[in-house]
């Protein structure tokens, strides 16, 4: 028999137990220490593995922060401008500039006195027009609830005064009272900020000027009228009556102030017979006398706005319904007369319900 060949084997113990001669390559790593068990950082239960750890969490949770903190600023500044951008747009569509507010529907030579105006008004305490702090907070909230005009008692139905007054006969009768420390300042600040300055004069109340001047006063005999409340009365046709009331629309007209609003021009029933009373006659004469340069509004007799009903528990509410309705049944009103309006809700909330129901000619008390 054929011997058989030795097989070669794939392996043979040369070279076994000798060392590898060549020289190590690579390149040191700085971070390879944390691998190294001598070092105890390859322990991940040991102190030093732990407080490494605790600083990188740190570092992560610090980047965090500072990653919302800025997201916080940016989301604030973002609002921030938001509000401002809604606040002008807001101003700029319900606070029309004075020139627009005071737009002709007539022709371009029309008189002032002719022009259409329709105000949204706030009614402010005289002693706001101090052309500082109080005047700067009502110029904030015009623009606030979107009214181009704030209204100002400058003759009130008690005969005080209620702006700073340099007439010779407010003067004389002491009538001047709580009134702002800069009238005329005030009125150009206002038309600076776009916004309408408007006077009200009660005319013939007055329970000041017929006490001092009885000639300028309604009497009964020898004895000054006066009505069921004790109330006094001048006289519609008493040229100290009517000079003393275009007295103080020129004085005011020569403080900027163009738009006028009149009330307490009727005489009580048991005496108006006996006088030429009444808006018509009075805001014709003045009109005429300021050459047609200013516009004078009616007054209509005060609109309440309570907007309450209760609920199911029987507990008084304010519904923008029963507010709805209310306005709905405000009496209907000419070009040349103005809603005076008293409610406790919220400004906002009216002047909302108003516009909606297409009242655009107000003072919101």
């Amino acid at each position: 028999m054929k011997k058989e060949k030795k097989r070669k084997k794939f392996y043979n113990n040369k070279n076994r137990n000798s060392r590898w001669t060549e020289e190590p390559k690579g390149r040191l790593i700085d971070f390879a220490d944390k691998y190294d068990e001598a070092s105890g950082y390859g322990d991940k239960y040991s102190e030093a593995s732990r407080n490494l750890h605790r600083m990188a969490m740190q570092r992560v949770e610090r980047r965090e922060k500072r990653k919302k903190a800025v997201i916080s600023v940016v989301l604030a500044v973002v609002l921030i401008c938001t509000g401002y951008i809604a606040m002008d747009v807001r101003m700029i569509r319900n606070a029309k500039p004075i020139d627009e507010l005071m737009n002709s529907q007539g022709t371009a030579n029309s008189a002032f006195s002719q022009m259409s105006i329709k105000i949204s008004a706030l009614k402010i305490e005289s002693v706001s027009m101090d052309n500082s702090t109080m005047l700067d907070s009502v110029i904030s909230d015009v623009g606030l609830y979107g009214c181009n005009s704030i209204v100002f008692d400058a003759k009130r139905n008690d005969g005080t005064i209620g702006y700073r007054s340099t007439l010779a006969t407010v003067d004389t009768y002491g009538a001047m009272s709580n009134v702002g420390g800069d009238s005329v300042g005030s009125v150009k600040k206002l038309v600076e900020n776009d916004i309408l300055p408007v006077a009200r004069i009660c005319c013939y109340l007055d329970n000041i000027v017929p006490v001092y001047d009885s000639t300028a006063g309604i009497k009964r005999g020898k004895k000054v009228y006066r009505d069921k409340d004790s109330n006094c009365y001048l006289n519609p046709d008493s040229e100290i009556t009517y000079g003393y009331i275009r007295d103080i629309v020129r004085e005011l007209y020569d403080f900027g102030v163009r738009v006028f609003i009149l009330y307490g021009c009727d005489l009580p029933s048991d005496i108006s017979d006996s006088y030429n009373d009444g808006f018509d006659v009075l805001s014709k004469k003045l009109v005429e006398e300021m050459g047609g340069d200013i516009k004078i509004l009616e007054e209509m007799p005060t609109v309440s706005v309570k907007g309450k009903e209760k609920n199911e528990d029987g507990k008084e509410i304010i519904s923008n319904t029963i507010i709805k309705k209310e306005v709905e049944a405000f009496p209907s009103i000419n070009e040349n007369q103005v809603y005076f309006i008293s409610s406790e809700i919220d400004k906002a909330r009216l002047i909302g319900i108003l516009n909606q129901s297409g009242i655009n000619s107000f003072v919101l008390e």
